[in-house]
């Protein structure tokens, strides 16, 4: 992501890593975040109280049948539950607009327009990925941008979401252990598991597609982003 931008500079920050720089005639923020929603909070908690578009840019997992690595996703709608309550923000068409326009021109790409969910919690099985993709007509899933969504809302800013897919709806990651994002020491132990050997290989080569779609993808979009 910092090479999307000009002369970017390390800040300090409350919450984590974060740069500053140019994209075009926009100045641009990089927070890097965590993962889960608590880790978006702390993230939009940090963001500067002027910034007028918020981006929640990273990888996602395929919902929809025919998505594959690299494949990038500029959500039309952001989708979430809050109880038996199903949230939505809407990304404003001109936003989406100068953003896929952006990415037709320079780069002959059309990003998938359709419904992103945020899920507070990693969905692992294939069919949990599809059953979810039905039942809330979601083409992928992440779990920060909600938190971001919502932060959006309340402070009256255009909110947009870049993702680009890393597992597609057909590759489990159930072989995983619980906790992976959260700890070191979990992340370190998959070396001393042979079953999941075969899984980690898939996944690396996935991120590599999916890490040079996604900067590609925003060295285009940040210059576009900007109010409707």
């Amino acid at each position: 992501m910092l090479a999307s931008l000009v002369r970017p500079r390390r800040i300090h920050s409350a919450y984590g890593p974060s740069w500053t720089g140019t994209a075009g005639a926009n100045d641009v923020t990089i927070v890097q975040g965590g993962v889960g929603p608590e880790a978006a909070r702390k993230v939009a908690a940090a963001l500067a109280a002027d910034s007028d578009v918020i981006a929640s840019i990273g990888f996602a997992g395929g919902l929809a049948p025919g998505l594959v690595p690299g494949d990038l996703i500029l959500p039309a709608t952001v989708l979430w539950e809050e109880g038996e309550i199903v949230r939505r923000y809407v990304v404003h068409d001109a936003v989406l607009g100068r953003v896929r326009a952006a990415l037709q021109s320079e780069l002959g790409w059309r990003p998938i327009r359709g419904n992103l969910f945020s899920s507070p919690t990693i969905l692992a099985g294939t069919a949990a990925k599809r059953r979810t993709g039905e039942q809330r007509g979601a083409i992928a899933v992440e779990m920060e941008a909600a938190a971001l969504a919502e932060h959006a809302a309340e402070r009256g800013v255009v909110f947009v979401a870049l993702r680009v897919i890393l597992d597609p709806v057909d590759l489990s990651l159930e072989g995983l252990p619980p906790g992976l994002t959260a700890s070191w020491t979990v992340r370190a132990r998959l070396l001393t598991i042979p079953s999941v050997w075969p899984l980690l290989a898939t996944l690396r080569r996935h991120v590599a597609v999916a890490a040079t779609a996604l900067t590609r993808g925003v060295r285009v979009a940040l210059p576009a982003l900007r109010p409707p």
